[in-house]
């Protein structure tokens, strides 16, 4: 699997994978409104066989964490990630080994029936097993879904004949189980891409495409619940002039797209000519496509340095954008999250710090994750430092809160971002690798309710990669790999049902 690092040198770029509905996020977690990588024969029905659950029988499950269960048992497998449907049902997909070991992958995924456990795994790449997916230069293969357990699985694939990475998506409903494999672009650039999915199960998927050998744009299509994909098409950026235009030669890296269910969207990327940089952000509705394209935040100074931007948006259309970012002041160099609020009908806002500056020697920016919930309760998480994890809530107006420190033990080598996820009633919920417990390696997970933080070990030792998913009502799904002596990495997982 690709080494995602947790922080970045100031002149380099994160690389990044988010999806979801109603949020944005980094990496591993994918949110459903009920809410940021299945067989190639055929389809298979919603349920599948049951090997029974973490909730178990049909009994009603107790307030909290479940006892932890295997999702089917085999292994080596790894990689997770899931979604969560309005009725606490939920759709999971990871990566094997294929026959060529840790040189081939394969993606399976399954459904979670509240009550019932866990379905088969359905095979649902279309590789034979014997050449990589999703490793060097690839974001981490994940799942999008929505309240009515409707969901898109993506995937990067290197495709040997043209020797480049492939993005694949299969859809699945639940009447109708996976379809059919699709191939959304054939050549990925840096193989990273984000993905979100309305509340009628009509997808958007951004990623990285190379125009010429020095230029990349960003490309998107549109996967509508009918079945059909929209031909592929490059976000149309108008000419800057100025002080913060970014000429010549640019990259357009890093999209992070967040949608609504609604259907309307945000996404947020970072341009460059490596010597300037600017963040951008564009607005999607279905009747008008992408609009209000617009050089958010530029870069003028040499001193200062904006990476990893990521936004969401709530039902009323204001929207947060997240970045990092490192200022050289005083001799010293200190980094920051930095955010900034588009309010509807008023415009962007003046930008402030999260939490404020720190000195920073080595010139690392933390990647920062964002959750937003459609009534506009915002969540922001960074590694300072690459091991203390900090978090911050702000309420619908876009204030602030206290900043709290999760851990001072995240797994800073890990190669996977910690999920970040609000339901509605502005409750949040984080989960990370800790590798400060007598377990060595632990999955922990933290909520944010009625203004106080509290956690929860979930899976004590041997654990890594939390995979997490909310919906509107606070029930999650939580997954992770665990290393089982006989078998390998294993995919677990463990049910959040809130309390009265």
């Amino acid at each position: 699997m690709k080494p995602i690092t947790w922080m970045v040198m100031a002149a380099a770029l994160a690389l990044t994978a988010c999806g979801g509905d109603d949020v944005a996020t980094n990496g591993g977690a994918s949110s459903s409104t009920s809410s940021n990588p299945g067989s190639p024969s055929g389809s298979t029905s919603p349920g599948g066989g049951s090997t029974g659950g973490p909730t178990g029988g049909a009994t009603q499950p107790q307030a909290g964490w479940s006892t932890a269960a295997a999702v089917d048992g085999k292994g080596p497998e790894g990689a997770p990630s899931v979604t969560i449907d309005a009725n606490g049902n939920a759709l999971a997909t990871w990566m094997t080994n294929g026959p060529s070991g840790a040189n081939g992958n394969e993606m399976w995924g399954a459904r979670y029936a509240a009550g019932s456990g866990w379905g088969t795994a359905t095979r649902l790449d279309t590789g034979d097993g014997s050449h990589s997916m999703n490793t060097t230069s690839s974001s981490p293969s994940r799942v999008v879904g929505n309240a009515s357990g409707q969901a898109v699985a993506f995937w990067t694939e290197w495709m040997p004949g043209p020797n480049t990475y492939a993005l694949w998506a299969r859809p699945y409903s639940p009447a109708g189980g996976w379809g059919a494999a699709f191939e959304v672009a054939p050549d990925v650039t840096g193989s990273t891409y984000s993905a979100g999915i309305d509340g009628q199960g009509n997808a958007l998927v951004a990623w990285t495409q190379s125009i010429s050998l020095l230029d990349t744009r960003i490309a998107w299509t549109r996967y509508t619940q009918s079945g059909q994909w929209s031909p592929t098409a490059l976000i149309q950026m108008p000419v800057q002039t100025g002080p913060g235009a970014v000429t010549g030669d640019t990259d357009n890296v890093g999209p992070m797209i967040s949608v609504l269910s609604s259907g309307r969207a945000v996404l947020a990327w970072r341009q460059t000519n490596h010597t300037h940089s600017a963040l951008w952000t564009a607005t999607y509705d279905a009747a008008n496509g992408w609009t209000d394209v617009n050089q958010a935040v530029s870069n003028t100074s040499l001193f200062t340095t904006i990476i990893s931007p990521v936004a969401g948006m709530d039902a009323k259309g204001n929207i947060t954008l997240l970045w990092g970012q490192l200022d050289v002041t005083g001799g010293k160099l200190t980094t920051t999250t930095m955010s900034q609020r588009y309010v509807s009908g008023a415009g962007w806002q003046p930008s402030q710090p999260v939490a404020p500056a720190i000195v920073e020697p080595t010139g690392f920016i933390a990647t920062p994750m964002l959750a937003v919930n459609e009534n506009g309760v915002a969540a922001a998480m960074w590694a300072e430092g690459g091991a203390a994890l900090q978090v911050s809530v702000s309420d619908a107006s876009g204030n602030w809160g206290p900043l709290q420190r999760l851990t001072e033990h995240l797994n800073g080598a890990a190669i996977q971002y910690p999920p970040l996820v609000v339901d509605a009633g502005g409750n949040v919920t984080a989960a990370w690798q800790d590798t400060g417990l007598p377990g060595a390696s632990a999955v922990v997970a933290a909520s944010y309710r009625k203004g106080a933080w509290s956690a929860s070990t979930v899976a004590p030792q041997s654990a890594s990669w939390p995979a997490l998913a909310v919906n509107a009502t606070g029930a999650m799904a939580l997954l992770w790999q665990s290393y089982v002596a006989t078998i390998g990495s294993q995919i677990q997982a463990s049910f959040y049902t809130p309390g009265t």
